[in-house]
Formats: C-alpha cells, sequence, structure tokens
C-alpha cells in the first residue's frame, strides 16, 4: 500500500481493499480526521476512544468506538441522533461504518431479538466484506444468550433471497467465530443448530458455502464424531453439497 493511499483512507476518504489494510488503519488519525464532519462532543468521544485503545488489537480497537458511538447516539436527542447516524452509514470509511456496526449493537442490546437481527441486516449487507465481519461479530454475544431462540430466528431468515444474509445467520454462531469468544455450548453439542445447517447444506453460494462448512469445521474440532454422522445421514449429493463437505471435513484428516 503507497503512503498515498494510506493516507486517503486514514483521512476516511477512501475504503480499505483487503485485511492487511483494515489492519493498517490508524483509527486516532481517522477520528481526528472525521471530527469536522461529527456534532463537537462525539468528535471529542471518537478521537479520546482512539487514543485510549491504541495498544489494543483491532477487534478491541473497533468495539471500543462502537461502544463509545453507541453511548454517545443513545444519549443523544433524536434529530441529531438520526442525522448522525445518515452521515455514518452513508460514510466512503469502511472503518467508520465497522464502528456503527458496534454502536448499532449496543443501542439494540434491550431489544427483542428479531429486532436487534433485523437492525443489523443493514451491515450484514454492506458492501464492504470488513463491514459485514464486523456486523457479525458485533452482535453475536447478544444472541449466545439465548441460543434456542437465536438459532430459531436464523434458521427462518437463512431462507432469504439476499446470500449476503444467508451468510451472516450461518457465521454469527460459529462455535470457533474467529476474533471472538468461542461458544462452548455449541463447540459441545452442535447438534443443536441442526435445522439451521441441514437446510443449507447445499446452498449455492460460495460465500455463504464456506460459512456453513467453516461452522461444520469448528464443531469438528470437538465433536467429529457428531460431523461424521451428520454427513452418514445427509451425504453430499451435487456439486455445492460437495464443496461444503469437503471443506466442513477438511480438519477430520489431519
Amino acid at each position: 500500500m503507497s503512503e498515498e493511499r494510506k493516507d486517503l483512507i486514514d483521512q476516511g476518504r477512501l475504503a480499505t481493499r483487503n485485511l492487511g489494510e483494515c489492519l493498517a488503519v490508524d483509527q486516532v488519525a481517522l477520528a481526528r480526521a472525521i471530527a469536522p464532519q461529527l456534532e463537537p462532543t462525539l468528535a471529542q468521544t471518537l478521537l479520546g476512544a482512539a487514543q485510549a485503545s491504541q495498544a489494543l488489537g483491532i477487534s478491541k480497537k473497533v468495539a471500543g468506538l462502537g461502544l463509545a458511538l453507541g453511548q454517545w447516539l443513545e444519549s443523544t436527542a433524536l434529530p441529531l441522533r438520526e442525522q448522525t447516524w445518515r452521515l455514518l452509514l452513508e460514510h466512503p470509511s469502511d472503518t467508520v461504518r465497522s464502528w456503527a456496526a458496534f454502536a448499532n449493537a449496543y443501542c439494540e442490546r434491550h431489544s427483542e431479538l428479531e429486532q436487534a437481527l433485523l437492525s443489523q441486516f443493514q451491515f450484514a449487507t454492506d458492501p464492504h466484506f470488513g463491514v459485514r465481519e464486523w456486523a457479525w461479530i458485533a452482535l453475536r454475544p447478544l444472541l449466545a444468550q439465548d441460543l434456542a431462540a437465536a438459532l430459531v430466528l436464523l434458521r427462518g431468515h437463512a431462507r432469504s433471497d439476499d446470500p449476503l444474509i444467508r451468510r451472516f445467520c450461518v457465521e454469527i454462531l460459529r462455535p470457533r467465530g474467529v476474533w471472538c469468544e468461542h461458544i462452548a455450548q455449541l463447540k459441545s453439542e452442535p447438534q443443536i443448530a441442526e435445522p439451521l445447517l441441514i437446510a443449507m447444506l447445499d446452498e449455492t453460494d460460495k460465500y455463504a458455502q464456506d460459512s456453513v462448512a467453516n461452522w461444520i469445521n469448528d464443531a469438528s474440532k470437538t465433536r467429529p464424531d457428531w460431523v461424521r454422522d451428520l454427513f452418514e445421514r445427509y451425504p453430499p449429493s451435487g456439486k455445492a453439497a460437495s464443496r461444503i463437505f469437503t471443506r466442513a471435513t477438511r480438519s477430520l484428516s489431519q
């Protein structure tokens, strides 16, 4: 990445193109650069959160800024809150929209599960891959509090015509999710997610296929017996199902 490109990213004028660029974003510089676009107290809030998290990893940085943003939004009068949301959702910086994904999950923490899920879909369908990742990471802790109810909801929405929604519905409760806490119950009892997964064993979209396969591969590390049994009961038929099977069982042969 050239210095010119990094400067534009840190100024919030350009989106990142890959994980390396996402990790290289200077969150303090970004918070300072977009300050003129924001209400002064919000600008100070974000800059303070960015400075406080400089020594942390990327997940905690983005989550910390999202928390600060969410707390500010929650305490702000409706007209300014709505104006700020519009700015955040339309911002050219994927990192700023990622802060908003965490802020939204925070603001929805007392909502019914379905309302929180529906609200987070705006980030799950973001055109940027990074925002889509932060979308599920941000909402995952809320859904993990009530797995039975969450899995029922996710199963319903996993029938969406949008492959990004289908992908989100699987990715959000992976037993060993990347850059987030594992879900112990799903590591030991992956069978409780079978209704969600079985319906997607012939998923046609590769992006969503990968999530289905990765979910099952996660489970194979603690419950290889369940994975073998699953595919004995539902053997792959067709190109899509075979691709999922191959990726889902890759750890069993190691």
